[in-house]
C-alpha cells in the first residue's frame, strides 16, 4: 500500500485504513498465469478513525485486498493545517484512477489540483450548487457522491431544537461550509424555519479556528439563545471548542453529527456517518468495475437519526420532553 507517513498522528489513521481492507485473500489469484492491472486509487480526509475504518471494512467486504487486488494511496489532514491542500497536490500528481475524498473541503482542494482527476466525494452539502454535478439524478463528468443537504434537514434540525427548548427566540448559524451553495441554502431554510417556528436567526461564517473563536464571540455579544452548527468539517475538527461555548453560556444547540453530542453537546439530527462512509466505498466498487462517475446518480445519506445528551441538557437547564426523547436512536443518559 503506498502511503506518505512522515508523522506519527498520520500513520496512525494510515494503519486503520490499512488493517481494514487487509484481511482475506483474494479468491482465485493463485490460478491466474497473468496478474491483471491493478487499479490504484487515492483515499484523502480529514474524518475520525472510525469513519475510515468504515470505508476500510466496507472495501473488505466488497472483496478488495491492499496489495493484492487494489492499491490506496492514504492521505489524512490533520486539523488546522494546510495539508489538505498539500495532500490534493500530491495526490493530483499520481496517476491514479481516481480519488475517494471524505468532504467538500477536500473535493474543492482536488479540483483545484487535478481537474481532471475522477471522485467520489462522501460528504457534500451541494455537489450540484459546486460544480461537481450537472444534477443530482445524472450528474455527468467524473464526480458523483453523497449529498448532505437532502430537502427539510435545516427545518427539521431548529424545529428539533424548538422543542427542546421553547423559549429559543434568537438563533444563531454558525457555518464552516466552504464553496458554493451549502451555506446560502442552509441559511434561506433556516430563515423560513424562524418565521415558522417564531424566531429569528442570524449567520455566522468561519474558514478557520480562529474565525469560530470570533464568531463564538459575537454570538455571546449579540444575546443568541440559540445555536444551529452547520455542516463543515472546520466545525467537526474543532467541536470540543463550540461545544464548550454552549456549555459554558448555558446555549441549546442542535448539531449536524453525532460526533458533537458524544463529545457533550446537546442533540443532533444526523445521518449514519459510518454508513455514509461504508456507501463511498460501494460507490468506490462500481467505479472500479467499470461504471463512470457521472453515470452513478447522486445519494442523500440514509438514514437520519437523532442522537440526544441527557446529560448537556441538565447542565443547562433543560428538562426534553418524553416525545422528543422517544425519537430518539441514542440518547447518552
Amino acid at each position: 500500500m503506498g502511503v506518505m507517513m512522515p508523522t506519527p498522528d498520520r500513520r496512525e489513521f494510515v494503519s486503520v485504513l490499512a488493517r481494514a481492507t487487509a484481511a482475506l485473500p483474494l479468491a482465485g489469484a493463485s490460478h491466474l498465469h497473468a496478474q491483471p492491472r491493478i487499479p490504484r486509487i487515492g483515499f484523502m480526509s480529514g474524518a475520525e478513525p472510525s469513519l475510515i475504518a468504515s470505508f476500510g471494512d466496507e472495501m473488505r467486504r466488497l472483496g478488495y485486498v491492499v496489495g493484492t487486488n487494489i492499491h490506496v494511496e492514504v492521505r489524512v489532514a490533520r486539523s488546522n493545517t494546510n495539508d489538505t491542500t498539500v495532500h490534493a497536490a500530491e495526490l493530483g500528481a499520481m496517476n491514479l484512477d481516481f480519488v475517494v475524498v471524505a468532504a467538500l473541503p477536500q473535493a474543492l482542494a482536488m479540483r483545484q489540483a487535478n481537474p481532471r482527476m475522477p471522485m467520489v466525494i462522501i460528504t457534500c452539502p451541494g455537489l450540484v450548487s459546486n460544480g461537481f454535478a450537472q444534477s443530482l439524478e445524472r450528474p455527468g463528468g467524473i464526480y458523483t457522491g453523497l449529498d448532505e443537504l437532502p430537502p427539510g434537514v435545516t427545518r427539521k434540525r431548529l424545529h428539533l431544537l424548538k422543542r427542546a427548548a421553547p423559549s429559543v427566540s434568537q438563533v444563531a448559524l454558525l457555518s464552516t461550509t466552504p464553496g458554493r451553495g451549502g451555506h446560502e441554502r442552509q441559511l434561506a431554510d433556516a430563515e423560513q424555519a424562524g418565521k415558522e417556528l417564531g424566531f429569528s436567526v442570524k449567520a455566522y461564517r468561519a474558514s478557520s479556528l480562529a474565525e469560530i473563536t470570533t464568531a463564538l464571540d459575537a454570538i455571546r455579544s449579540d444575546r443568541m439563545n440559540g445555536l444551529l452548527n452547520f455542516q463543515g468539517g472546520l466545525s467537526l475538527a474543532n467541536r470540543q471548542v463550540i461545544v464548550a461555548f454552549a456549555a459554558a453560556h448555558r446555549v441549546p444547540a442542535v448539531y449536524q453529527s453525532q460526533f458533537f453530542v458524544e463529545s457533550g453537546g446537546l442533540m443532533a439530527w444526523a445521518p449514519d456517518q459510518p454508513e455514509q462512509f461504508r456507501m463511498g466505498a460501494r460507490i468506490a466498487d462500481r467505479i472500479l468495475k467499470g461504471t463512470r462517475p457521472g453515470d452513478i446518480p447522486v445519494q442523500h445519506p440514509e438514514p437520519y437519526q437523532l442522537h440526544v445528551n441527557q446529560r448537556a441538557a441538565k447542565a443547562i437547564g433543560l428538562t426534553l420532553p418524553a416525545d422528543l426523547l422517544a425519537e430518539a436512536s441514542r440518547i447518552i443518559p
